[in-house]
């Protein structure tokens, strides 16, 4: 069954919404009065230092996994039973972020808690390389009379795919290279950043123009 993209894009923001919620929420606010000195104040805000990193790396990583799924979902005709359900698992995987977020936020330097958060944010991203994969091979994404257009929708997922094998290549090294050394495990995070930070979304007017007319349909 060939399903409109609207529903799913809906509720996947609204997953994403709650998702990140929850995680912000597992920033704890230091217990500090009137009565404490500057040099306490400045200790519990540099307790809550390694909480904020973590948070903040994730929340970057789930902007960057939430605005190329939009980017997916913006270029697909169509979309059927079993895309839904790799979207569900895309979101289940990024549902457990919050959790590995403040392991590591507790656990800067063990080893455990690092290849945990890496573990997490590879089955996220490898989740969603199942998912572009599937668009392609299956003819989801839209196709137009234009055969150019047609051809730059198709380079442009394809590209975008390549990211996600990259992000997903990424992650996997970093869970053995944790129980070496975390700091090594580190790099190897920021690697996907870098590789995702400017999504391959429609950079071209005419094609710009041409997926929203399929959209508005």
């Amino acid at each position: 069954m060939k399903i409109g993209t609207t529903r799913v894009e809906t509720f996947s923001d609204g997953v994403i919404a709650i998702i990140i919620t929850i995680m912000v929420l597992s920033l704890k606010l230091p217990d500090i009065n009137h009565r404490d000195s500057a040099w306490t104040v400045r200790h519990q805000l540099y307790a809550l230092l390694p909480y904020f990193i973590t948070y903040a790396f994730s929340f970057l990583m789930i902007g960057i996994f939430w605005t190329n799924h939009h980017h997916m979902f913006h270029m697909l005709e169509k979309t059927d039973e079993t895309l839904l359900l790799l979207n569900l698992l895309f979101l289940f995987w990024m549902s457990l972020i919050p959790i590995s977020t403040a392991m590591m936020g507790a656990n800067l330097t063990v080893s455990d808690s690092v290849a945990l958060y890496g573990f997490i944010m590879l089955m996220t991203t490898m989740s969603f390389a199942i998912m572009r994969t599937y668009t392609l091979r299956k003819n989801l994404v839209h196709r137009d009379r234009d055969k150019d257009i047609t051809a730059k929708i198709r380079w442009v997922s394809l590209r975008a795919r390549s990211k996600s094998y990259i992000g997903t290549a990424a992650y996997l090294l970093s869970v053995p290279f944790s129980y070496l050394s975390v700091y090594l495990a580190y790099i190897f995070f920021l690697i996907p950043p870098f590789v995702f930070f400017i999504p391959d979304g429609i950079d071209d007017e005419r094609l710009a123009n041409k997926i929203e007319e399929k959209n508005v349909r």
